[in-house]
């Protein structure tokens, strides 16, 4: 099945990627970000990752930088509104994308990277038990906490596709964005249940009435 079609555009896209490249320890020799992305230093990322509320993150400078950029570059498909719900979704992204450990440009969702089977272990990545829990939070807070959660676990994975996905995700909530077939949670469920080429171990697919309750 192909993939979610994404809402963020190239543009959009390409400034995720350095966004997030200029929160990382400085490699000897690299040439390091410049303009707004020049302030950022080792204290940046591990304040982003020190806050646990979207909305205190929502006022952090780095949060702002990631932001103001998205929204002026604003792509054809899915212009992002210069408003204070698009900084606290941007905020929720933010949070976030500060404890991937390595960015994989590969197009791929977390949920694919969550449902393979963990080094040396037939179990995967993330339990069944915890995805499902993932997959059926409504409460913000507590999906946030999980979504750290969940990038820990992993040792990379592409942080442009997690960003489209997780404003795409905000959207579907509160904005009935999208249908449930082209949702999120929707292809997180395939790709975490049926991407990794083992179909029989999706013994207990989620289901759609599942997915759109």
């Amino acid at each position: 099945m192909k993939g979610r079609r994404p809402n963020l555009d190239a543009h959009q896209r390409q400034w995720v990627h350095q966004w997030w490249w200029a929160l990382q320890p400085p490699e000897r020799g690299a040439a390091r970000p410049e303009g707004l992305l020049a302030s950022f230093d080792r204290g940046t990322r591990a304040r982003l990752r020190r806050l646990a509320d979207p909305v205190d993150l929502s006022s952090e400078p780095a949060t702002l930088v990631l932001a103001e950029r998205l929204i002026r570059k604003g792509g054809d498909r899915w212009p992002l509104a210069d408003e204070p719900a698009t900084y606290l979704r941007l905020a929720f992204v933010a949070g976030i994308l500060a404890r991937v450990k390595r960015d994989h440009a590969d197009g791929r969702t977390l949920a694919l990277h969550l449902g393979q089977a963990a080094q040396g272990s037939d179990r995967r990545v993330m339990s069944e038990t915890r995805f499902k829990r993932l997959q059926s939070t409504r409460d913000p807070s507590e999906l946030f906490l999980q979504l750290q959660r969940a990038v820990q676990l992993v040792e990379a994975t592409d942080v442009a596709q997690l960003a489209d996905d997780l404003l795409t995700w905000q959207a579907e909530r509160y904005l009935s964005f999208g249908r449930g077939s082209d949702s999120v949670r929707f292809h997180w469920a395939y790709d975490y249940y049926l991407s990794s080429g083992d179909r029989s171990a999706a013994r207990d697919p989620v289901s759609g009435k599942e997915l759109n309750s």
